[in-house]
């Protein structure tokens, strides 16, 4: 991923929290270049870090976190926190679906579901987009099955 200027960082942080995306920009001559950090909890399973590592990039890959020339994103950073949220868990379903890994995206949505938050809240466009860009990222595809990772 350091050749899209991401970078993974894995971090302690108990059974709380399990990832974040950050961007920072960073010059680079003439020209700006956005650097992101994914950090991931490193006391989760494989599967709960390949789930959010998905989530997180989701939220790149959405345009949640703001617009990147280099990777071809627009800004989408002014829906509201729970439209995000399900748009970027979408994504991660969708990434850990293909790829064999079994997701607990329902236990996370559930309480988007209770605010009445619907499926035509959200962009489907930009979550089957976004969905494709991490797996090309990642180098997966899904026509190939990795089995379950538990």
């Amino acid at each position: 991923m350091t050749h899209k200027n991401i970078e993974l960082k894995r971090f302690d942080g108990g059974d709380n929290s399990a990832g974040a995306i950050t961007v920072t920009h960073q010059s680079n001559g003439e020209k700006d270049i956005n650097c992101c950090r994914v950090d991931l909890n490193k006391n989760h399973s494989v599967a709960v870090q390949f789930s959010t590592l998905a989530h997180e990039l989701g939220h790149l890959y959405l345009g949640h976190i703001g617009p990147d020339k280099n990777l071809c994103i627009s800004v989408r950073h002014s829906l509201i926190y729970e439209h995000r949220e399900i748009e970027a868990e979408s994504v991660s379903y969708l990434v850990c679906e293909r790829n064999g890994v079994t997701p607990k995206s329902e236990t996370y949505l559930a309480r988007f579901v209770k605010n009445k938050i619907t499926i035509d809240d959200i962009n489907l466009y930009q979550v089957m987009r976004a969905a494709g860009q991490v797996e090309t990222l990642l180098d997966l595809t899904s026509s190939i099955k990795h089995g379950n990772v538990k």
